[in-house]
Formats: structure tokens, C-alpha cells, sequence
């Protein structure tokens, strides 16, 4: 059996011995046309020769696709028999140009895989407005799956900040309708990401004690929709960064500032949500060690840009999730669109803040570095220091201590910490015995640890146990 000649659209592989080379054939492919179909176990003049297909082998196949192809595509991978012989058909599809395999760029021309030219690559990124046909794709999910509470939330906020008009009377299916989110009784993939009560993404959220990142003294991993997970991101974030008092000389008043402006953590959240790549299992990551902040994106970086070039060039916004981010500039998540690294930029240079990105083939990383008044210190921990103090003293020393004072946790106090995450009914001399400390040094951390709302004791000397706030 002959299959005939190979095309553009094309490709014949004797076998999956030549797995490589197929991965840039299906990118050329991809490239050229959005399409195309290979079978392993044909002949490249047509003929059929068949080989051993077995459900690894298929694996086998699908492991190399989606490791080598970026974008990650979904192709139907299939044993099929013709003429008595056993072959793999691949067929595929894609809509996000340029595409790469293991990190190189092909064009097809005619039977073959040729390299793309610099010049080829960018003209292809100008033409590509990175808007996302998968948004509009429908989900199984109706009305039933979406998270009211959310979505009433959304609501509020947008026609209170002027960018939504209000309803006649509230209704989800309307709202959704009107949102581009709902269609035929379904939610589109937009919609289930954004407010579907299903949790469909997922935020991992960590706080090391040391830069080596290998004990941890708190660690989340929350499932959620985009709008709710933007605000717990946020609010993790706040809530474990080092915050310093001041007051105000002239109005007596005090000042809580954070060590990196609440302006630019929420933009750097929000543009990681925005912009990451839904299309694969993803996971958000908020990572914070005693000297940085880190958000992680979950998605490519437009190839041949850089963060700065949208803070210092007059380029329009290149949204992967174009839907996403329309709602959740209505709802003023996002303040204008195609700002928000610009934003984070003149925040940081305005308020002397230290800053870097990593672009890899997988995601973009944001790392504020931290300005190192404490470790990690929680933003009312000064508030309440300069509260019982001013029970003792003079009203003028509990201004000095509310204004300098902060809670400095040490190595001893997170090994502790850790200690008592793993085992809350531990006592102070099992705890000395395993890290080799006096009992005198072990209460002196846990006095810090309860000063920096860390640990609280619940019950007895003898009966109690330690609960982790």
C-alpha cells in the first residue's frame, strides 16, 4: 500500500527511531499552515513498512510532543492498521504562531523542514497578535458551576469604578452573556478559569526560611479561579513582607510602610494571571526567601521582547488571554492595558526598589528584592508591641519603640518553627534536645515567635500545644 508523495502538510517516518527530526517536522508544519499529519512506520516514498506500535510506543510519542513543541499543542496520536500493517498517525493543529521544537524555529518547504531566519521570526511575531482562540472554545460546564459569590463580587466593583453599565437587574447568565464568558448554555474556557466554582488553577505559596530554600516557616497550595486567586496571591504576599512604622510629625499619626509598594506586588500578580498559559495543567507560584519576593507566570514570553521593552517602547499589548483580560481590566485589576510592566518599572525606580526577571522556555519570573528590615515580620507586629509598652511606660518611650521597634526572628526561631509545624505538643526540652540548644535559648525564640504572632499557646504547660497562626 502507497500513501503517496509527501507535502506541506505531509510527512512520512519509517519509524519513532526518528522521533527528533519529526518534532521539527510538525513545528514547519505548524508554522506554515496551523496543520498537518505524520504517520511512523511509512516509507518516505509512501510505501507502507508498518512497525511494532504498543501503548508505550504511542507515549512514547506523546512525551516527545510535548516536551519538544512550544506552544504546547494537543495532537490525536493513534494506532491505525493499513494493508495488514500496524503505523502511528499524528494529526495536529495550532493557532499560536511561531512555533519551536526544542527550542529552534522550521518552516515547511514542500517535504522538509527548513530553519526560520531572524528576519522570518520577527516579522512573524508582528504579525501574530497573540489573541487566543482557546478562550472562546466551550467548556461541559453551565450556570451550575460558577462561583455566585465571585462573580457578584466582579460585578460591584466594575460598575462601581464606572467600566461596566449596571443591569437592568442582576442575572449571571446575562452578565456572562454579556462578558463574552457564556454561550448555548455552557461556559467558554474564559469563563470557567475566571469564575467557575470548579478550582481550576492552581497557587502554590511558600515562605523559606533561608535563601537555600530548603525549610520552610509557612507553605500554602490553594485550588481557586483566577479572580479570587489574584487576591489571595496579594494578600499572601502582604502579609509576609516586612513592613516599617513611621509617624507623621505634623498630624501625630502613624505610617505603615511596606517594603515593596502594594502598587506594584498587585500588578505583577495580576499580569501573571492574566498572561499565563491555561492551555496545560498550570501553577501560579508565589515564593518569598528572606532576601526576595518572587511571582511566577506560568507562561512563554512573546519571543524577541523583554519585559523592558513594554516600560521603555511604544508597543501594544500582546495578550495571550485577550478575554481575561478585558474582564479583569473592567473590574480595574488591570488599569490600562498594555501598562502593567511599565507600571511595575516606575514604581520600583520611584521607590528605590531592586528588581529582575528570568524568561524561560516554560515562564516568566518577577523578583523583587527585599529591603531587609526584618524576616518576615507581619505588618501589625509593631502595632502591637508599641500597645503593651505603652501600658508601662511613659507615652513618649511607647512612640519611640512603635517607631523603631520590630520583631527580628533568627535562624534558631524558624528551626523552631518548623519543629513545631510538624509536632504542635512538643515541650521546650524535647525541642532543646533536638537542635542542640540550651531550654533558656528555646524560650527566648518561642517569647519571639509568640511577639511576631507566629505560634500562640493553646491550653496548659502540660496538657497544651503550640497552634501555628
Amino acid at each position: 500500500m502507497n500513501l503517496g508523495i509527501e507535502n506541506e502538510t505531509m510527512e512520512f517516518k519509517k519509524s519513532t527511531a526518528e522521533l527528533k527530526s519529526a518534532m521539527n517536522d510538525i513545528c514547519a508544519m505548524l508554522n506554515k499552515h496551523g496543520y498537518g499529519t505524520l504517520y511512523f512506520g511509512v516509507k518516505p516514498n509512501g510505501q507502507v513498512c508498518g512497525q511494532h506500535v504498543s501503548a508505550s510506543s504511542l507515549d512514547d510519542v506523546a512525551t516527545h510532543i510535548k516536551a519538544a513543541i512550544k506552544p504546547m499543542i494537543y495532537p490525536q496520536i493513534e494506532k491505525v492498521t493499513l494493508n495488514g500493517f500496524d503505523v502511528i498517525k499524528v494529526e495536529f493543529k495550532g493557532n499560536e504562531r511561531p512555533y519551536s521544537s526544542y527550542g529552534k524555529y522550521f518552516k515547511r518547504i514542500h517535504d522538509r523542514a527548513e530553519d526560520i531566519t531572524p528576519d522570518e521570526l520577527k516579522h512573524m511575531m508582528l504579525n501574530n497578535d497573540f489573541t487566543s482562540i482557546w478562550e472562546n472554545n466551550p467548556t461541559p460546564y453551565g450556570l451550575d458551576s460558577v462561583d455566585s459569590e465571585a462573580l457578584e463580587n466582579f460585578y460591584n466593583k466594575s460598575v462601581d469604578c464606572g467600566r461596566l453599565e449596571p443591569l437592568e437587574k442582576y442575572d449571571e447568565e446575562e452578565l456572562l452573556t454579556i462578558l463574552g464568558l457564556y454561550k448555548d448554555g455552557k461556559l467558554n474556557n474564559a469563563g470557567y478559569f475566571l469564575f467557575s466554582s470548579k478550582e481550576p488553577t492552581v497557587l502554590k505559596m511558600a515562605v523559606y526560611v533561608t535563601d537555600a530554600r530548603l525549610n520552610f516557616s509557612d507553605i500554602n497550595r490553594v485550588h481557586g479561579n483566577i479572580y479570587n486567586l489574584i487576591d489571595v496571591a496579594t494578600k499572601y504576599i502582604i502579609n509576609h513582607m516586612n513592613w516599617k512604622v513611621e509617624f507623621n510629625a505634623k498630624s501625630a499619626s502613624r505610617i505603615e510602610v511596606p517594603e515593596v509598594p502594594i502598587d506594584a506586588i498587585r500588578e505583577a500578580v495580576v499580569n501573571a494571571f492574566a498572561h499565563a498559559n491555561y492551555r496545560s495543567f498550570t501553577e501560579h507560584e508565589i515564593t518569598i526567601t528572606p532576601t526576595v519576593i518572587e511571582i511566577y507566570n506560568p507562561g512563554e514570553f512573546p519571543i524577541n521582547y523583554k519585559p523592558e521593552d513594554f516600560a521603555t517602547k511604544k508597543l501594544g499589548s500582546m495578550p495571550r488571554n485577550r478575554k481575561i483580560l478585558d474582564v479583569l481590566y473592567k473590574s480595574k485589576n488591570v488599569e490600562v492595558q498594555g501598562s502593567g510592566l511599565r507600571r511595575i518599572f516606575n514604581v520600583c525606580k520611584e521607590n528605590d526598589i531592586k528588581y529582575e526577571y528570568v524568561l524561560n522556555e516554560y515562564g516568566f519570573r518577577f523578583v523583587f528584592h527585599r529591603q531587609g528590615v526584618t524576616k518576615n515580620a507581619h505588618k501589625d507586629v509593631a502595632k502591637d508591641v508599641a500597645k503593651d509598652v505603652a501600658k508601662d511606660v511613659a507615652k513618649d518611650v511607647a512612640k519611640d519603640v512603635a517607631k523603631n521597634y520590630t520583631i527580628r526572628l533568627i535562624e534558631t526561631d524558624y528551626e523552631i518553627l518548623n519543629l513545631l509545624m510538624q509536632n504542635p505538643e512538643t515541650t521546650r526540652e524535647a525541642l532543646a534536645e533536638t537542635i542542640g540548644k540550651t531550654v533558656r535559648t528555646v524560650q527566648r525564640s518561642l517569647n519571639r515567635l509568640i511577639a511576631a504572632e507566629k505560634i500562640m499557646r493553646i491550653g496548659g504547660k502540660k496538657t497544651g500545644y503550640w497552634e501555628i497562626i
